[in-house]
């Protein structure tokens, strides 16, 4: 499952309910959230790109730095979050043991403040270090043994956290038969409720040309038609390619997250994303990391 930082009093309600038993590890948002807490309000971050030490540079950006200030804002709202998700690529390049050090470093005002925090697992992320930096947070009993998954449910829907990283440090992903499996049971067990399901490769609906490499999520077209044959699913969000933007295909909304790090294409944004769940749809609003940006403070309405 991908990683649960709850805050440390409240660790006990991190529980399996009775889908459990049934392999469908649970997160339950409203058991961990601080009072007073929106508990239709998730802060959603991805490729954050944390390096071994806090002055690595990359494409002129201090991916710390941005970290941080996206920390300090998340703490400065007056409107809290219930939960806080980062999208894969939560390392810089290999997912070295330092790197998530140093990702602790920066995430800890988060869970000190009583924010519970999920990450998931992108290209540049490696499991095993992973948890030596977050050593309480590895299950003992893994729902799939190559894989980290588990469900977020919230009162007007639940977010399904998926694992697309494929090999550490090359850049395709791909869900896989045997995620896509649970997938398809988790979903079909809970369809009161609308579906958001996250993970951190970019969907690439045709295969490459001949002589280029895959560069997103290679099984997309097995994946969006499981989401779209099952009505309740109504948004998948990725991140991967550092592009901010939604689309829609059929009845599936897919919103590309922003990077916290730093941006492939000069001028488009890099931040954060405040996404408000109605009982209709789901609100998102874009937190540049320079509030000068002509798209900071953009908000759009996806209508389910």
């Amino acid at each position: 499952m991908p990683l649960h930082t709850a805050p440390l009093s409240r660790r006990s309600f991190l529980a399996q309910s009775a889908a459990a038993a049934a392999g469908l590890l649970v997160y339950r948002q409203g058991w961990s959230a601080e009072a007073g807490a929106n508990p239709n309000r998730i802060a959603l971050l991805s490729d954050t790109h944390i390096p071994e030490g806090p002055d690595v540079l990359a494409r002129d950006t201090n991916m710390t730095s941005n970290l941080k200030q996206v920390v300090r804002e998340i703490l400065t709202l007056t409107d809290n979050p219930s939960a806080v998700m980062i999208n894969g690529d939560c390392a810089y390049l290999k997912g070295l043991p330092a790197d998530y050090a140093n990702l602790a470093d920066c995430v800890a005002p988060l869970t000190q403040a009583g924010f519970p925090l999920h990450m998931t697992m992108g290209n540049h992320d490696d499991r095993g270090p992973f948890y030596e930096a977050f050593r309480n947070q590895k299950p003992e009993q893994p729902l799939l043994q190559s894989k980290h998954i588990t469900v977020v449910e919230g009162p007007l829907a639940n977010w399904f956290l998926l694992d697309s990283l494929l090999e550490v440090n090359v850049t395709p992903g791909e869900i896989g038969d045997e995620q896509r499996a649970w997938l398809a049971k988790a979903l079909a067990a809970r369809s009161d409720k609308p579906a958001i399901v996250m993970a951190h490769h970019t969907p690439q609906f045709e295969p490459p040309a001949e002589g280029k490499s895959w560069g997103g999520l290679k099984d997309t077209t097995a994946l969006v038609e499981l989401l779209a044959s099952i009505k309740h699913v109504k948004a998948f969000i990725f991140g991967h390619s550092h592009h901010w933007a939604t689309l829609q295909r059929g009845g599936l909304h897919l919103i590309n997250l922003p990077p916290v790090a730093y941006v492939f294409t000069p001028g488009k944004p890099n931040g954060w994303v405040l996404a408000d769940v109605r009982e209709n749809g789901l609100s998102l609003e874009l937190r540049s990391l320079d509030p000068t940006h002509k798209q900071h403070g953009e908000k759009l309405s996806l209508e389910w």
